[in-house]
């Protein structure tokens, strides 16, 4: 608890700050029980843009962060003064509060159990998300600083700056490096997206209290959501949780005003412009960290969009149309400059949604699409089943959504419908094609968790046998967690961390050759960057950057689990559980390519 707490709560205080305000003032009337939920979500997308913003404005990250922070105070001072406190529902706010202190807790027992800070799970992309993290605490968003362990940002991520702000940010406030800080700034953002799916049913789908705290836990303790976060998968992670808040936004803007006249009109107006200033912080936030998540939300805002455009054109009000946020040149003077200033992370959007439009032909070849999966993940495992139930379970769950939806308003039920459907269809399309399975996981990775979400509600409405039912999806969901979280093994050791104590050890400038396996090289080059480094055999044929290739140097750091290499001089100069220090032979031929500068992988198709 000592060694986890420090950044978890530096992230709630920091999007609590960030987020208070903001809340306060344009979340919706209709929201507004439940408004202290909101207040870390909203943080955390405020948090990460508004850095994004400053940092390409050329401040450097600390006081990017104090102004961050600041505006944050100054919009809660603001918020508390035009607004009063809202009449909110205790019960409805403390016990999913207390449940997300659960979910926290759950992401965080591996660490629990092995005794340390480190990070779980077996997803390479690990080592650069830290690395960018600490690159973007110490240069220019688009410059080259090879001083870092990440030199610079991978062009693959190009539009997920904020979210790497957000880990850069709570690393700094809780004094801790990004690789420390990361798995529990994952451990809440899962607990936020878990929060967002008791909002979805509670105020998407009508649920009751205790229903909408079933689902949050069904959710959360969904193995997939769980593997998600701990092998780690940090941009969906990201992407994942603002899936929810959209969906509920989506809802508050579109939904039709209760009540008729000017008085309704002009309420439902004001709803609308706070509901669509916070819903467009989260699909933002969504289309920067994962556009591949981007077709939820935008599915079930466009059957809105349209069953309320005919609504009220039927009723003879006046639609808006997208050149109405033209209003004259004084529009220019805000629309050119967030246009500048957005437009490198916007070309890594337009950049993945095109790469992703290309794999859906049958003919596009999957081969670089695998990621870092072996083989299609059983799916019966997105539906929280498993065992000789897993079938029959499944058909339970599709049947209890339906008979949710089918008790939803015609706008709700159309729109989650046409999602559901849009995921379930498209990841079976992934099962039946060659290397489908990178595609199959995140679909279902999104939409299997929205059916879960309405399978609960729709168990709700079955009265006596409401509490069994729920009861044995929990009972499903809470086996699979337990077997995914013994089956999660720790990327990063200690001793791999302790290479860090070398690097400062070594004389300054002196090259370094990584004698071990490929894929360890990864962690080795973080924690040894600040020297010149290189490998006879670097990790190549991937979109990961890698050490250049030289036999000569001045030290070289073995794997323990090799041989002594025969071009070492002398015993071990330093060693650990892992790892081992030799001089090398100073006349070795060859000339040396060590660089601290790393050399980029394969260009290639990337949606992580």
């Amino acid at each position: 608890m000592p060694e986890l707490a420090p950044p978890v709560v530096a992230a709630a205080l920091l999007f609590a700050v960030c987020g208070f305000g903001l809340t306060r003032l344009l979340l919706p009337g209709r929201l507004r029980a439940r408004e202290a939920l909101w207040v870390l979500p909203v943080g955390a997308c405020a948090q990460g843009l508004t850095m994004t913003v400053l940092g390409f404005l050329g401040l450097p990250f600390k006081v990017s962060l104090g102004v961050t922070i600041s505006a944050g105070v100054v919009l809660a001072v603001l918020a508390l003064r035009r607004r009063p406190r809202n009449r909110e529902h205790r019960g409805e706010v403390v016990w999913p509060l207390y449940a997300a202190v659960l979910v926290v807790a759950v992401a965080l027992l591996p660490m629990f159990l092995q005794g340390y800070v480190s990070i779980t799970g077996n997803g390479s992309d690990a080592h650069l998300a830290v690395g960018t993290a600490e690159f973007l605490q110490h240069s220019y968003p688009t410059e080259l600083n090879v001083e870092r362990p990440v030199d610079r940002m991978p062009p693959i991520w190009r539009s997920k700056f904020p979210i790497y702000y957000s880990l850069g940010a709570v690393a700094t406030l809780s004094g801790y490096e990004p690789h420390l800080a990361f798995s529990a700034l994952i451990a809440v953002m899962l607990a936020l997206a878990a929060t967002g799916f008791f909002l979805v049913a509670r105020d998407l789908l009508g649920a009751g209290t205790a229903t909408a705290l079933s689902a949050m836990g069904l959710v959360a303790l969904d193995r997939m959501v769980l593997h998600t976060g701990l092998h780690p998968y940090y941009n969906q992670t990201w992407g994942f949780f603002a899936f929810p808040f959209a969906l509920v936004l989506a809802w508050a803007v579109f939904r039709p005003p209760e009540g008729g006249g000017e008085d309704a009109a002009r309420q439902a107006q004001h709803v609308r412009a706070g509901g669509w200033a916070l819903l467009a912080l989260f699909v933002a936030i969504c289309a920067f960290a994962y556009p591949l998540a981007l077709p939820f939300p935008g599915i079930v805002l466009a059957v809105l969009w349209w069953l309320d455009r005919r609504r009220r054109r039927e009723a003879g009000e006046r639609v808006a149309r997208l050149g109405d946020l033209y209003r004259g040149r004084r529009s220019l003077l805000w629309i050119v400059p967030l246009g500048v200033v957005l437009v490198v992370p916007l070309l890594g959007v337009v950049e993945k949604v095109e790469s992703a439009a290309r794999v859906v032909w049958p003919t596009h070849p999957l081969d670089f699409w695998g990621g870092d999966l072996a083989g299609f993940i059983p799916t019966h495992w997105f539906f929280a089943m498993d065992g000789d139930w897993a079938i029959p379970g499944m058909v339970a769950v599709a049947l209890l959504a339906l008979l949710c939806l089918a008790r939803q308003p015609r706008p709700v039920a159309a729109a989650l419908l046409a999602a559901l459907a849009f995921g379930m269809l498209a990841a079976a399309y992934f099962r039946q094609r060659d290397i489908g399975w990178y595609f199959q996981f995140k679909l279902l990775a999104f939409a299997a968790p929205l059916a879960l979400a309405c399978a609960v509600a729709g168990a709700a409405r079955l009265r006596l046998a409401a509490p069994v039912v729920i009861g044995a999806l929990l009972l499903s969901a809470h086996d699979g967690a337990r077997w995914e979280l013994q089956g999660t093994g720790f990327q990063l050791g200690r001793p791999l961390m302790e290479l860090r104590a070398f690097d400062r050890a070594l004389p300054p400038g002196a090259s370094i050759r990584l004698d071990m396996a490929a894929p360890k090289q990864l962690w080795a080059a973080y924690f040894l960057s600040g020297h010149p480094l290189c490998s006879q055999a670097p990790l190549l044929a991937t979109n990961y950057p890698h050490v250049p290739i030289s036999r000569k140097a001045d030290y070289v750091v073995v794997d323990k689990d090799l041989r002594e290499p025969f071009d070492a001089v002398g015993p071990p100069i330093m060693s650990n559980d892992a790892f081992r220090v030799y001089y090398l032979r100073a006349d070795l031929p060859g000339p040396e390519n060590c660089s601290q500068r790393s050399i980029e992988g394969i260009p290639g198709p990337s949606l992580v």
